[in-house]
């Protein structure tokens, strides 16, 4: 019976070490995701030119200038002003989550 029993304890502690072939092939997820599966927000760095009312305009670090939406849900540096060098989040659909002026 002391066998057995001590037989099944090493066989349970064995088992524990081993893949299963389940987690073997779980892929992990890709990393444009955030960890809930959404699109991650594109970072968006550059120098503030001018602010049009509710839209930021930046030129990105390509030379390209970008339209920045803001809303009352933006994290938003209220110290920004036309030359700063920022740093922003934008959702995959437009939105600015964050903006603020980069550390030099």
């Amino acid at each position: 019976m002391n066998q057995f029993l001590g037989l099944l304890v090493l066989t349970g502690i064995l088992g524990f070490g081993t893949a299963t072939p389940a987690s073997a092939v779980d892929p992990m997820p890709a990393p444009s995701k955030d960890p809930q599966g959404a699109p991650a927000a594109q970072p968006i760095k550059g120098e503030l030119l001018r602010i049009e009312g509710e839209f930021y305009v930046v030129k990105d670090v390509a030379g390209k200038e970008v339209r920045l939406r803001v809303s009352k849900d933006t994290l938003l540096d209220a110290r920004l002003k036309a030359g700063d060098k920022i740093d922003a989040q934008v959702s995959p659909d437009g939105r600015v989550i964050s903006m603020f002026k980069a550390l030099q």
